[in-house]
């Protein structure tokens, strides 16, 4: 098992979010998102600083030498990024949240260049900062809707298509809805997780009812299905654990472990179906392998800030190697590396 850092690169901006394109034939494509309060607005109350953002564009390969971006968009200050699984309308879409409660849907096109067009826009609320989003088509076709959460504990649910359109909204959580993700076998089923230390599950067709789990010693920060594992659902928190849930039964998890730094981004491996990558802010980054437990493989510690974005390339590889982008906050630092994985951890 090892893990080798092949680029590094200066943000400028805080980064906190970095996607790979699952879209073929774009998965070299890469983008990152940051955000930083902007210091010459001393008119805005504390609570409603302006935060700048931009998203960073990038093509990468093997072949590539250094690391430049061929976008970059200047906008307030990105939360998150989700691209879907899915096309739509024959475009690749990345969806984004900012800090001035927008949820903003850019197209990926190819005019000779690769470029990122805005293509629809919404707002969540005013004075409210969108935190989060995922798309409901990661595993199933079919109608795309996006589940957002935000400061204010709400959650809202938007259909795509010719516009956004608001089609439900919760009052979730007492604080912050920190996380907000599909079930992806089951687009009308959804999860959030707030600063409350509450993870909820609902259900578009019955909004009335929910499942309430209050097992998590701090606030629940991160929530992610399984593309390829049915009912397999995890969950990450500030109380520095991860927690392995069946997601047909929520009273209590399968398994949990202690990660060390409390638990921002959890993806799993495209094509390893046992193998996640954790970003674990003052922990750093960890390489797990999720069977009966969760075992961490790997302590990634290059970074010198928080541990914010990670994700891997979706391409798959003969001889083991995967690529990945990680992302820390104060210190504006991207890294590109590469992860040989054990051949033990090859699914049969």
């Amino acid at each position: 098992m090892s893990w080798e850092t092949i680029h590094k690169w200066h943000t400028g901006f805080s980064a906190d979010s970095v996607e790979w394109c699952p879209v073929e034939p774009y998965n070299d494509v890469l983008v990152c998102g940051t955000y930083q309060l902007d210091k010459t607005d001393n008119e805005s109350s504390a609570t409603k600083q302006k935060r700048l953002g931009r998203v960073y564009l990038f093509e990468i390969n093997e072949k590539t030498e250094s690391l430049c971006p061929i976008q970059t968009i200047d906008t307030s200050g990105i939360l998150d990024q989700k691209w879907s699984y899915q096309r739509i309308e024959n475009f690749p879409v990345l969806g984004t949240v900012t800090s001035e409660g927008k949820i903003q849907l850019y197209r990926l096109v190819e005019s000779g260049n690769l470029n990122l067009e805005l293509w629809l826009e919404a707002t969540i609320g005013e004075n409210v900062l969108a935190l989060s989003l995922d798309w409901s088509t990661n595993k199933l076709t079919g109608y795309s809707n996006i589940v957002v959460s935000d400061s204010t504990g709400n959650v809202t649910v938007w259909r795509v298509d010719d516009s956004l359109e608001r089609i439900a909204e919760w009052k979730a959580h007492d604080f912050e809805a920190w996380i907000a993700a599909f079930n992806y076998w089951n687009p009308d089923v959804f999860y959030s997780g707030g600063d409350d230390c509450v993870l909820k599950c609902f259900d578009l067709r019955a909004p009335d009812s929910f499942v309430t789990n209050r097992s998590h010693e701090a606030g629940v920060t991160s929530i992610r299905s399984h593309v390829d594992v049915e009912h397999q659902l995890l969950t990450g928190s500030y109380d520095e654990k991860i927690r392995l849930w069946d997601a047909r039964q929520m009273k209590r998890c399968i398994t949990e472990t202690e990660v060390g730094g409390g638990v921002w981004r959890l993806k799993w491996h495209p094509f390893e179906k046992s193998v996640l990558l954790a970003a674990c802010m003052y922990g750093g980054f960890r390489l797990l392998c999720v069977k009966e437990n969760i075992k961490i493989l790997y302590e990634y510690l290059e970074h010198e800030s928080i541990a914010y974005g990670a994700d891997w390339k979706f391409e798959s590889k003969s001889d083991n190697l995967s690529m990945v982008a990680t992302c820390s906050f104060y210190d504006c630092d991207m890294h590109v590396g590469r992860i040989l994985l054990d051949r033990d951890l090859k699914e049969e």
